[in-house]
């Protein structure tokens, strides 16, 4: 999946009425198959859509809602594009539907430490997992590369045991997750230690558009920081990172390539 590339560009597709930067209450299956298709033209590898909101205070849903909202785009985008769906989801059940359909990643916010089902759902299916650090509330004390580094190697250990395919397990450190902004930054000022301490192994790093950019950039709306999220991904392309999760695909893609061409890659 790795091979004759050298990045890879997750175009975010909401098809959510809440997103904290895309939120539309009055979309429908056509406008989020049209944003997806937009996504696929910009370039994008993948396209990570989702159903519900994991912003944080997010009001969670059932999972036949859920199904509701990303079955019929997602049966669309496959009959009408050929760039590979992940389902961002962290129900097995929902996530067996979307494989069943034909998509062929999920991207887990519990990080295979959710749904007891999740990782045998995706290792029948012989799809891939982004596995995301998470923890349930702020945690002042300790380490946060530590506490991202230990809950990777159990997500590892449980996808092992699943018999998921270890070249498909991409480890996100889940910036804005239940961390506070330094936390947050210390992750992305250290993600070489991160990319070094699991070298057979692909980061997957998501901050397009966070929080944590305004709070650094003193940019209060989300969909201003498309330049600071740029910004971010070019820091974390030099450290290693290969993976992507983007909502403004085609200017990522192009200082990426512009980046990795002045680095001789």
């Amino acid at each position: 999946m790795t091979s004759g590339k050298s990045f890879f560009l997750w175009g975010i597709l909401n098809a959510t009425p809440d997103s904290f930067s895309d939120g539309d209450p009055l979309a429908g299956v056509d406008e989020f198959v049209a944003r997806g298709l937009r996504l696929a033209g910009e370039g994008a590898d993948f396209i990570d859509l989702g159903g519900e909101s994991s912003r944080p205070g997010f009001s969670p849903i059932s999972a036949d809602e859920e199904m509701d909202r990303v079955l019929p785009t997602l049966e669309a985008l496959l009959a009408r594009t050929a760039v590979p769906i992940s389902v961002d989801t962290r129900r097995a059940t929902v996530a067996a539907a979307a494989l069943a359909m034909g998509a062929v990643y999920v991207n887990d916010v519990f990080g295979l430490q959710g749904d007891g089902a999740m990782a045998q759902t995706v290792a029948h299916f012989g799809a891939g997992v982004v596995a995301m650090h998470r923890r349930e509330e702020i945690l002042r004390r300790g380490d946060i590369l530590e506490d991202v580094a230990a809950f990777w190697e159990k997500s590892l250990a449980i996808a092992a045991a699943a018999g998921i395919d270890p070249k498909k397990v991409l480890l996100d450190p889940g910036i804005g997750f239940a961390k506070t902004v330094e936390q947050n930054v210390a992750i992305l000022r250290n993600l070489h230690r991160l990319c070094s301490a699991f070298p057979d192994r692909e980061i997957f790093l998501g901050v397009s558009r966070k929080s944590v950019l305004g709070a650094l950039c003193g940019e209060p709306d989300p969909r201003r920081r498309d330049l600071a999220s740029v910004v971010v991904a070019q820091e974390a392309r030099r450290c290693g990172v290969r993976h992507f999760r983007v909502h403004a695909v085609a200017m990522a893609r192009q200082a990426l390539e512009l980046g990795d061409a002045i680095r001789g890659r």
